[in-house]
């Protein structure tokens, strides 16, 4: 329950806790104190940075765009070096799951140089970027800074008011999205839909308690097509990566096998994530956000 609000706390008493709980996280996988691998901290890092910026996107209307946009750089500036490993180590996932067959286990033969590849980029980027004491120093100097600031961006009114237009905004750009990558399902639409998707999952998460059996299990669909679109978006990479350079991963006959299977898999993963979004984002804006001012009204009434 540390990224839900309280019925009983004042709204920026909720966020401020909230968004401290999250800066506290990645500074612990920076520091040394975790005792996850290196790994999960960044992945666990990733996913505070994230959690972050959907806050300060739903307390956008309360804080300004001002201050909104200083909080979001921020935190998008001090992701990009541990995004830099995920990116590296995804592609080697991605490159296991296109290459599972009947069973669980990998087909790694047919694409043994790929992978290989795949492999020795992974290794150099880990080395560059966790072996850099100063890269997480960085990280971590950053994150203190952030959370000297917080006072600055959870002062506001204690109302709907200061989170309304915030989710309203987030749930009209998934709805749009959503439209954008039905019509051209191109990897940039896929990937904005994506990102909306995740934002308004982690604002429904801090709204929870507003309507628990409903917000609960919608957050929980938003969760499902997030990993849809993730798991198409880094097979669009690893496409990409492969199809750049042909010769680095044993030339074009050894590649074309694997360029379809990634092309199959994400046809069926889009297929998958379509369906979901007509049932995420069916309801039209103004009517999703009059039903959680209703659930917000009926939780605070008395």
């Amino acid at each position: 329950m540390s990224f839900e609000l309280r019925i009983d706390e004042a709204l920026p008493d909720g966020i401020h806790r909230i968004a401290k709980k999250e800066i506290e996280k990645v500074r612990e996988c920076v520091d040394g104190s975790s005792k996850a691998s290196r790994d999960e901290m960044v992945h666990e890092a990733r996913k505070s940075l994230k959690k972050l910026r959907a806050l300060v996107r739903l307390v956008r209307p309360g804080v300004g765009g001002k201050l909104y946009r200083r909080e979001n750089f921020a935190f998008r500036d001090i992701a990009r070096p541990l995004t830099e490993v995920r990116d590296a180590k995804i592609l080697v996932e991605a490159l296991d799951r296109t290459s599972r067959g009947n069973g669980d286990r990998p087909e790694r033969r047919p694409f043994t140089k790929a992978r290989g590849e795949l492999v020795r980029h992974q290794r150099e980027i880990r080395q560059k970027v966790l072996g850099d004491e100063e890269a997480f120093e960085g990280v971590d100097s950053a994150m203190k800074k952030a959370l000297d600031r917080l006072d600055e961006w959870t002062d506001f009114h204690d109302g709907w008011s200061s989170v309304g237009q915030g989710v309203s905004r987030v749930y009209r750009r998934g709805r749009q999205a959503f439209a954008a990558a039905t019509e051209a399902s191109t990897v940039e639409h896929l990937h904005e839909w994506r990102k909306q998707a995740k934002y308004l999952r982690y604002e429904l998460e801090v709204l929870r308690s507003l309507r628990p059996t409903v917000l609960g299990p919608l957050a929980n669909r938003l969760d499902r097509l997030g990993e849809l679109l993730g798991d198409d978006h880094d097979l669009a990479m690893l496409r990409r990566e492969v199809a750049g350079d042909p010769e680095r991963f044993g030339g074009q006959e050894a590649i074309d096998p694997l360029l379809g299977r990634i092309d199959q898999r994400r046809q069926r993963l889009e297929r998958q994530a379509m369906r979901l979004g007509g049932a995420v984002f069916e309801e039209a804006p103004d009517a999703f956000v009059r039903r959680l001012r209703s659930y917000w009204k009926d939780s605070h009434a008395g």
